[in-house]
């Protein structure tokens, strides 16, 4: 039902959208399907370990040194087995929806600006304990400066939901579902790619830097439970 919904939107856009307007999609399975969780807001450990389907859906229009597209993605763990993952609980889901335009800069760089809305849903492996499926919503607007496909400069707002600021129960039960801690603020990063020529790119190193607010823990607490919050860090992502 949900992937009927989900076409059944895809196919109004695409029978309003202007002229010249192209729709895109491809689907991932197994460990590469992580490379697409949004960048933006941050996941666990366990959210990563999950996922291993991804399917996008854009819809672009392009006027060569300008234009526009809308995005949708879904990322979901795995359906081997799914009897069995289900009457355990284990459970991962997320949907995306997101808009962007750009515009050439030069013959190689491009600007671009975008926003997102999100919500991922999670259920832990042991429903003994905790019993509940969970769901924290997300958003995120910013701009990008581009250089072809060899790096990538961005900055802008985010906020996700997760465990922090609610009853002691619900947050123990976010927070054993594998939620994140809420956050929002601004974030700064640059992407490098490494390797390869710029259309068989398979390494990317981040450098990035959050700016914001935190819950620091779960339930009510002394000076609220949102917290001020630096961070700073390097990834590398890589396909093999």
């Amino acid at each position: 039902m949900r992937g009927t919904k989900t076409m059944g939107v895809i196919c109004v856009l695409a029978a309003t959208a202007p002229t010249g307007t192209e729709a895109r999609s491809f689907k991932v399975h197994g460990a590469h399907a992580v490379l697409l969780l949004p960048e933006q807001v941050q996941w666990t450990g366990r959210d990563r370990a999950a996922v291993d389907q991804a399917k996008a859906v854009d819809l672009v229009t392009d006027g060569g040194d300008a234009g526009w597209s809308l995005d949708m993605l879904a990322l979901r763990s795995s359906r081997t087995g799914d009897a069995d993952c289900c009457a355990s609980g284990g459970h991962f889901n997320d949907m995306q929806m997101g808009m962007q335009a750009w515009h050439a800069v030069g013959s190689d760089d491009a600007i671009r600006l975008g926003t997102h809305l999100g919500k991922a849903s999670r259920r832990t492996l042991s429903p003994a304990v905790f019993p509940a499926k969970s769901t924290a919503g997300y958003a995120d607007a910013g701009l990008t400066w581009e250089h072809g496909d060899r790096w990538a400069v961005s900055t802008g707002w985010f906020r996700q939901g997760g465990w922090g600021g609610r009853r002691m129960d619900l947050d123990v039960v976010r927070m054993g579902n594998g939620e994140p801690a809420a956050a929002s603020g601004m974030r700064a990063a640059v992407r490098l790619a490494v390797g390869g020529s710029a259309r068989e790119v398979r390494s990317w190193l981040t450098l990035e830097a959050r700016e914001g607010s935190r819950a620091a823990c779960l339930g009510a607490c002394a000076g609220g439970a949102m917290r001020h919050a630096s961070d700073i860090g390097l990834t590398l992502n890589a396909m093999f």
